[in-house]
């Protein structure tokens, strides 16, 4: 006999401590063995595919936290240990699915018997209309959760609405489904059993659903894994001309797939750069298995792969739009279907054909690297046709271009919620530490109408790329891509005065000449609901109060700036200006004899984080696969490198490292014959990448005593560098200071 209400007494149990560990020793060896004796009942065999999942890890994990003076605070008020659940999970590919779910919930006083679907397959059936099959699988008895912590019912008539509702400000709420009763009074086990395998009864329908989704899902996936497998293009033919290909390796991208890098070379000459991505579900825009290819910072093809799955064999036939905004989009799309016809690539109207997929030997018949070469060379086209890639002598022009018309093109929508942010920018390849990305959303979101951040640090440790990758992920862009609410401005050292950011009236022209930075401003009064960022570039190379004490006097007082008297330019220019709530200054700053101290008036006004940390581990462990084969010992001694010149605050950043590893890299490249001797070329880059920035005084002795000692054991007795650290050794003896240049 299962006593409900002594459950529910020890989940409502205030210490946190205390009510882990008694759920832990009460319920979970009780409950436990009766959820085995279910899975017995039903017949389902546990092993690799089918296993039994519980919540005694969390609560393990709490109970001991709660116990560790550390952690003791935080505990405290955790609602862990107010309810007990456990599952039967099956394995799909590595990822867990809940069949069916016992949970005793003290919070809301329930026990609840439900399956767990994620958000995606109830939008894929939405996508595809076969939710009101899957619906009508659904006995009209159970309910629908939808939410993590606090969930939502969602009647069967407005789950439609809801799915659709969801999609574009891109929440994905969990779904359960199923039936729940009063965690209250006493119950037989043998009871509680027969409910259990009622309840698997009834959702059998749904699973036959649940798992037809699963088995298309993979499918689909695993044919674009067979593109994604081919990296033997080394050439293409566009506009007559011969270009060379490199295609990257395989690398895990976010949570929902992978993606592949590639470069268009024109001889020695980078001509662009884009990705590949293979999407298991595109977060945003599908939650079907997708390839897009992106050049430019835009995704020049966008297409479902499940078109291809079928009975026989299917072509992939995809369509095709444009909209560019400075160009005629039919004369465009005309254009570009020539091209892809003068390149053999099948058109017919707006679409085109990539290849024919066999269903029966689930292979490509034009092989896969003829479809994936025709990827490419299609999103090539696009790009020229579209302005947007100079692939002959015509001059580019910007605009801007999505997919095919299976993409929904949305306006980007801001989302400050950190944890989406910090999962964008750790999936990103760069290098940056929860602390810092933290740091720098609370300095930039702390306040409501003031958002001023000053970043300074040695150079190359990524400040740039951290606003970039900070503000794309605000707009849930990645890093390569054009985010039109981001604008950097580098500062020049000839800005006295506002003018330089506010733009002046010209007497002479009877115009009023605007700036970028003003450009900015007038966009964010239009469009308030949006964050616009801005990023002043090495802003202390002119004195910051000079040039940028209107802005923080308006910020501050919340008063116009007066920018003209003129009553015939205020359709094009206001006569004063507010600095709305959602513009976002951003400004890095590097300290040498080239650039000005920051005033207290500024740094009275802005939050200053410092970027000096290096993590090369982790920074080592997103560099490409080929480059980290080939440089892992010289990785190795840079990193020792490294360590020696830290202490003296001459070490360097994550630029210099990957420039020198690039270096190291190409000349391996090289002809046998042509190639440096590998410390030969560790010796070059040390002494252009790193000892060019060394200088100081008798503190810096014991420095160059150590670099001395690791030089003659680690490169060669006569190398470069060894000979400038001789040098600056005596010079330092003879003057009591040096420098590398002489």
């Amino acid at each position: 006999m299962l006593s409900l209400t002594y459950f529910k007494s020890l989940f409502l149990e205030e210490n946190t401590e205390s009510r882990c560990r008694k759920v832990l020793d009460e319920v979970s060896p009780i409950v436990q063995p009766l959820f085995k004796r279910f899975v017995d009942k039903i017949g389902v065999p546990l092993g690799e595919e089918y296993s039994i999942r519980s919540y005694d890890m969390t609560l393990t994990t709490t109970y001991h936290d709660a116990r560790n003076p550390t952690y003791e605070e935080n505990k405290r008020n955790s609602d862990i240990g107010r309810k007990y659940f456990v599952a039967l999970s099956r394995n799909v590919e590595g990822k867990e699915n809940h069949l069916l779910t016992l949970e005793f919930n003290g919070m809301n006083g329930n026990i609840s018997i439900h399956t767990e679907l994620k958000f995606i397959p109830f939008w894929a059936w939405v996508k595809n209309d076969q939710i009101h099959s899957v619906l009508q699988t659904i006995p009209s008895n159970y309910v629908i959760y939808a939410g993590k912590k606090e969930k939502e019912i969602i009647p069967k008539d407005h789950l439609i609405t809801f799915v659709k509702s969801c999609i574009k400000p891109r929440k994905r709420p969990p779904f359960q489904i199923g039936t729940c009763f009063p965690l209250d009074g006493h119950m037989l086990e043998e009871d509680l059993i027969a409910e259990m395998v009622d309840a698997w009864g009834q959702l059998a329908n749904f699973r036959v659903h649940f798992n037809e989704q699963l088995e298309v899902s993979k499918k689909a996936y695993d044919a674009l894994m067979i593109l994604a497998g081919t990296r033997n293009i080394k050439q293409t033919l566009l506009l007559g001309r011969e270009y060379s290909v490199d295609i990257s390796s395989l690398e895990d991208y976010k949570t929902n797939g992978k993606r592949q890098g590639f470069h268009i070379y024109d001889g020695d000459q980078m001509v662009t750069k884009g990705f590949i991505y293979y999407y298991e579900y595109h977060d945003k825009n599908s939650p079907f298995q997708t390839i897009a290819v992106q050049l430019e910072g835009h995704n020049h093809i966008f297409t479902n792969a499940r078109e291809i799955l079928g009975i026989g064999t299917k072509e992939w036939w995809i369509t095709k739009s444009f909209t560019t905004q400075n160009l005629d989009n039919q004369e465009v799309m005309s254009h570009a279907m020539r091209l892809l016809s003068e390149h053999d690539i099948h058109t017919k109207g707006n679409m085109y054909c990539v290849g024919t997929f066999d269903n029966k030997t689930f292979s490509f018949i034009d092989v896969a690297e003829k479809v994936k070469k025709n990827f490419l060379n299609a999103a090539l086209l696009f790009a020229h046709a579209s302005k947007k890639l100079e692939l002959s002598s015509e001059e580019e022009v910007e605009e801007q271009t999505e997919g095919d018309t299976s993409l929904e093109l949305d306006v980007l929508e801001p989302n400050f919620q950190f944890q989406d942010i910090y999962q964008t920018i750790s999936d990103s390849q760069l290098t940056f530490s929860k602390e810092i990305i933290r740091d720098l959303h609370l300095n930039l979101t702390a306040l409501d109408d003031k958002h001023f951040v000053l970043l300074s640090g040695i150079s190359g440790t990524g400040k740039t790329q951290l606003c970039r990758l900070y503000t794309n992920a605000v707009y849930g862009l990645e890093y390569e891509s054009e985010n039109p609410y981001f604008t950097i401005i580098p500062v020049r050292p000839d800005w006295t005065d506002a003018s330089a950011l506010f733009g002046y009236y010209s007497s002479f022209e009877k115009r009023y000449v605007k700036t970028e930075f003003l450009n900015v401003i007038l966009n964010a009064l239009k469009e308030r609901e949006k964050p616009h960022f801005i990023l002043l570039d090495e802003m202390n190379l002119s004195r910051v109060e000079y040039y940028l004490s209107d802005y923080l006097s308006a910020v501050e007082s919340r008063k116009e700036i007066p920018l003209h008297q003129d009553d015939h330019l205020v359709n094009e220019v206001p006569k004063k200006l507010l600095i709305p709530p959602n513009v976002y200054i951003l400004g890095t700053i590097n300290v040498d004899e080239t650039t000005h101290s920051i005033s207290d008036k500024v740094l009275d006004r802005a939050f200053v984080m410092t970027l000096s940390d290096v993590d090369f581990d982790t920074y080592w462990k997103r560099v490409d696969q080929d480059l980290k084969v080939t440089l892992a010992k010289e990785f190795g001694m840079l990193k020792e490198l490294h360590h020696t010149l830290i202490d003296y605050e001459l070490h360097f950043g994550y630029r210099t490292m990957g420039e020198m590893l690039q270096k190291l890299y190409a000349n391996y490249q090289l002809p046998d014959d042509f190639q440096m001797n590998p410390i030969e070329a560790l010796d070059r880059v040390i002494s252009e990448k790193v000892l060019t920035k060394v200088r100081g005084d008798e503190r810096i002795s014991e420095m160059l005593i150590k670099l001395e000692q690791w030089l003659m054991q680690n490169i060669d007795t006569t190398s470069v560098s060894l000979q400038h650290v001789k040098r600056m050794q005596e010079e330092l003896d003879f003057y009591g200071a040096t420098q590398f240049w002489r």
